[in-house]
Order: C-alpha cells, then structure tokens, then sequence
C-alpha cells in the first residue's frame, strides 16, 4: 500500500499504472447539500495499492492517459464512484465497467449484496466495519483508516477472477458488461406525456370540461422536459379543467397549483383554456365512459408474470431486482395484455433477450396464459 499526495507521486504512479488492461477502483467521498467531494481514490493493477489523496491533489489528470487506456475498470457498486473519478480525472469517453455487484446478480439470485459479503461468500474473507462512518476529509488519514480502504481494492483481483471464471461457466461473461454499463449509465427516462388516460375522473367532465383537458394535454405534451416538473400535477390539471378559471386569480385559488409558475405562465394559460373550452362543439361531444379499477386479464396478466419472473430468475440464477426491475416488468405487462404471450421475449430490451428469452418462451409454452 502507497499513499500518494504529491504530484511527483502522481507522475509516477501515471507511469506505473500505463498499460495495465484491468484497473482495480474505489473511492472514498463525503456527501453533502453543497455536493459529492472525492477524498480518497484507490486504484491497483492487480498487485500494489495506491491510495490517492484527492484533497490533496486537486489535479488528477495526469492519470487520465493511464485511465483511458485501460481496457476494464473494476469496481463494485460503482456507479457514484465512476461519475467522481471520470470527473476528476478528467475523462470525456466512457469506460468499459466490471461491476461485481452486478456481476454478482448476474449469476445468483442475490442483489445489492455488499463488497464485504461478495468476499466473504467468495473468497473466505470476514472484513471489518470498523471505518465505514469514518471522516475522510480529516487529516491525516490514521494507518489503521488508510489500511481500510486499500483493503476495497486489495481483494478486487481475486472476486474478479472469481465472478468472470463463474459467469464464464454460465455463458454470461460478455453480458457483465452491458449490464454494468446499464447500472451506471441508466438510459434517460423517456419524456412523461399526458393523455386522456391518465387522468382516471375525466369522464365527470362535460363538453366545455373536457375540451379544457384536452388543451391542457397538449399544453403540457408541447412543454419542454425541464418544465414540465414545475406544472401543476395530474391531479391538480384535472382540477383546473373541472372549474375553467377564468383570471389568474381563480387559477391561484385552486388547490396545488403554485403560485411562481401561475405568476409566470397563468395569464396566457387562462387566455387559451377558455378559448378551447368556448370552442367545444356540443353535438360531437361523446361522452367518456368510467374506466375499471381493475379487469380479470390485467389480475390473470400480473400472476402470470410474477410466477415467470420467478421461475424464470430462480432456474438462471439471476437477480430478479437487476435483469427484470419494474420498468422491464411494465413492458411485459403491457406486451402481454395487448399481444399475449406469443413472441414476449420481444419487449426484453438490450441483453436480457438473449439472457433471459428462451427461459421466458418456454415458460409461455409450457405454462399458457389464459384469460
């Protein structure tokens, strides 16, 4: 174990790590309202720890050409770690991640497990908690604090092997990367747009009403994702379309709309949705019917599903958290009630369809859908 704090250290632990294809990686921060600082970078190509005093050393570029270069970042848990060190380091390209905790839920059943348990379970090792809630902007750093944290690199060697041998048993290695990638770059949510559905009470609304929501709709569909979090909620819209204020001042009067955004955009928002509820055409108005709390296919649907998704995890020995979270589950969800569950392996998305398709379509066969 080496501390480096000087920038002659730097230079030499830039020349010690050039070439090295796996790069081992942890970071110690401290979080809080003003933001992330990075305190401790720890990096080992496999031999040698070397503790960065990034407090210290507020210029950490020269490690960018080492960094760049390495063919395979290691980490575990590492999404917040990978965004301090790009960042500090000074790199634009995105690194090709080994994530052992995802690796770890690519070939068990278990997620978000722990450095010290993921060792533990693999290599025999019982670590200790005694520097978890220690301060790391204090210095100096103490031996036994120091020691701590070369310890999350130390053994990063060792569970890597361990987890690319099993994952390599299992036909999965290739996977562990773009599953690691998905962790710690999530795709960005897609834009939220409103349509008549999603607003469950707007079969009360009459004509004039709903016309209203309708210009609301396409108000709020036409706002750019940014400000679409300052507008009214859902609940609130609807709302607004029940009692078609008609100044900024029966706008402000109703419950949840905030008072910055009316003073902002409330005059010509008033202005245009009285022009489209005054528009409404009476004799092609078709009334909305109430839609159902629930429907025996969507109940048969979500059974279904949670008994795939078990089956289907347990028998992979994949964590379900990772490759089937919420948002793959509402796709399927939505595959299935619209298409059955002929050709479902189709709403997978990325590496889950090759992972995890063949085991869902023969769940369909051999255990059918029916509603």
């Amino acid at each position: 174990m080496k501390l480096v704090t000087s920038p002659a250290d730097l230079t030499q632990l830039a020349s010690t790590l050039s070439g090295a294809s796996l790069l081992f990686l942890d970071t110690e921060f401290e979080s809080n309202r003003s933001g992330v600082t990075l305190c401790l970078l720890q990096v080992s190509r496999g031999d040698e720890a070397f503790l960065v005093d990034a407090l210290a050393l507020r210029d950490l570029s020269p490690l960018a050409a080492p960094f760049a270069n390495a063919t395979t970042w290691v980490l575990h848990a590492g999404q917040q770690d990978v965004s301090l060190i790009r960042e500090r380091v000074g790199l634009e390209a995105r690194p090709s991640v080994f994530d052992t905790q995802v690796a770890w839920a690519l070939t068990s059943v278990e997620y978000s497990v722990s450095l010290a348990y993921a060792q533990f379970r693999a290599l025999g090792l019982r670590g200790k908690k005694g520097h978890q809630a220690d301060d790391w902007v204090r210095r100096p750093l103490p031996p036994s604090q120091l020691a701590y944290a070369a310890a999350d690199v130390e053994h990063l060697p060792a569970l890597h092997g361990w987890l690319r041998e099993r994952a390599e048993k299992l036909g999965r290695a290739e996977l562990v990367a773009a599953a690691s990638a998905e962790v710690i770059w999530p795709a960005p949510s897609a834009p939220h747009a409103l349509s008549l559905e999603s607003f469950r009470n707007a079969w009360q609304l009459d004509q004039r009403e709903q016309a209203a929501l309708s210009y609301i709709i396409d108000w709020f569909n036409a706002l750019p994702a940014a400000e679409r979090s300052d507008a009214p909620e859902n609940k609130t819209l609807l709302a607004i379309a029940a009692r078609l204020p008609r100044s900024v001042d029966d706008l402000m009067r109703i419950k949840g709309v905030p008072r910055g955004w009316s003073g902002e955009f409330g005059a010509k928002f008033v202005r245009e949705l009285v022009r489209a509820a005054e528009a409404a055409n009476a004799g092609g108005f078709v009334p909305i019917d109430p839609p159902p709390y629930a429907t025996a296919p969507e109940i048969a649907v979500e059974g279904w599903l949670a008994a795939a998704r078990a089956a289907v995890c347990t028998k992979l020995l994949v964590a379900p958290e990772l490759v089937l979270p919420t948002r793959v589950m509402k796709a399927l969800r939505s595959h299935a009630l619209a298409q059955g569950t002929v050709d479902l392996a189709a709403a997978l998305p990325g590496y889950r369809r090759e992972l995890l398709g063949p085991s869902l379509q023969q769940f369909a066969s051999e255990f059918p859908l029916r509603f």
